[in-house]
């Protein structure tokens, strides 16, 4: 009972933090659409909790952001009333990344001393834990790079920064999915056929969807959907500019170009719509659990859902609710693939019984 009772307990730590990161990177799309995220212009892991409280101390934060280069170059008659909406989402954002690193270590180390976890479930907890200290430092990496010459962050650091949290999203779903269902499903060195064969169209899904994403990070950091915004073509060639030309571009080059940033966006999207697409056509009829059935149809109305929405966010100029949108679905398919993927590598041992069974 005892044991249930701590099993229990892991599941909703790991189902909170799950929530936790989930809203973290919702509130992190938020800060970013709106430009709030270099209003704040130091960073200390014990400092600045406590937000301006009187005139005299917004009046501080104001002439400290004064002096950025977002505010000399692009900001310059942005008054107090505006800054302190970009202030709020930008504490607000810091403030939700301690919490969400006192949720995962307080009940770590308190379950840790009790011996509740598997050498497993360790492992993978140090590796969670060592993600989370390299997001929380690629944060402030980021954010520096946008306080020194540019009026921007730089958009190779957005991307690793949003990457970082989904990767921990996703190790967190995993965990959680494994020991829910350690008691009922029994993991196998060789798992039927369709398994192995849906496992690996899932894992390439995964693995472009984390691209696409990257990807999207470099187009919402240097503003390239609003490069051109016509489909599917880019003005009146498929290509843009940049790969039209004669001359051999540095590959830094490239990927400063908004519109090869968006062209690769572009390119990403479809190469992981048709694959999903083929995930689902040869996969939805085969011996898999009634779960991943449903979850790929599930996942092929999302991916059809989410193609549709980046091409209506370039025709409309991309307005920030659906750019925030668009990041919570591709959220949500990574979270559909990682459940899949989950499902096919385990057995229900109850088959397995059965055939023993019956031998």
């Amino acid at each position: 009972m005892q044991s249930s009772n701590y099993k229990n307990a892991k599941e909703i730590w790991i189902l909170v933090n799950i929530f936790m990161v989930f809203s973290m990177v919702i509130i992190g799309g938020i800060t970013r659409l709106t430009d709030s995220g270099l209003s704040m212009t130091n960073w200390a892991l014990f400092g600045g909790i406590i937000p301006p409280l009187n005139e005299t101390d917004w009046q501080y934060y104001f002439s400290l952001y004064q002096n950025t280069p977002e505010f000399l170059i692009k900001n310059f008659e942005m008054n107090i009333t505006e800054f302190k909406r970009i202030f709020f989402w930008e504490y607000f954002h810091r403030m939700w990344g301690r919490l969400v690193g006192l949720t995962f270590l307080i009940p770590l180390f308190l379950l840790w001393l009790k011996g509740k976890f598997s050498l497993y479930e360790k492992k993978y907890l140090i590796a969670l834990l060592f993600l989370g200290f390299f997001q929380a430092f690629m944060g402030w990496f980021m954010v520096e790079s946008g306080l020194v010459d540019k009026p921007d962050v730089s958009h190779f650091r957005l991307s690793i920064h949003l990457v970082t949290a989904f990767l921990i999203y996703s190790m967190l779903v995993f965990l959680l999915w494994k020991i829910k269902n350690e008691s009922t499903f029994k993991m196998f060195q060789f798992e039927f056929i369709d398994n192995i064969r849906l496992n690996n169209y899932v894992l390439i899904s995964i693995i472009l969807v984390l691209t696409t994403v990257a990807s999207g990070a470099f187009v919402s950091g240097t503003d390239s959907g609003l490069a051109y915004n016509n489909f599917p073509l880019m003005d009146d060639n498929i290509l843009p500019p940049i790969l039209l030309e004669n001359s051999n571009n540095h590959v830094l080059t490239l990927f400063n170009d908004s519109g090869f940033l968006q062209f690769v966006h572009r390119l990403l999207a479809t190469l992981t719509l048709v694959t999903i697409g083929l995930t689902f056509i040869n996969n939805r009829k085969s011996m898999i659990t009634k779960f991943s059935k449903k979850a790929l149809y599930l996942l092929f109305y999302f991916v059809l859902f989410q193609y549709s929405l980046g091409i209506t966010i370039l025709l409309t100029y991309v307005p920030m609710i659906l750019g925030l949108m668009h990041q919570i679905s591709s959220l949500i398919i990574l979270t559909i693939l990682v459940l899949i993927y989950s499902e096919s590598k385990m057995v229900i041992s109850k088959a397995e019984n059965n055939d023993n069974s019956l031998a």
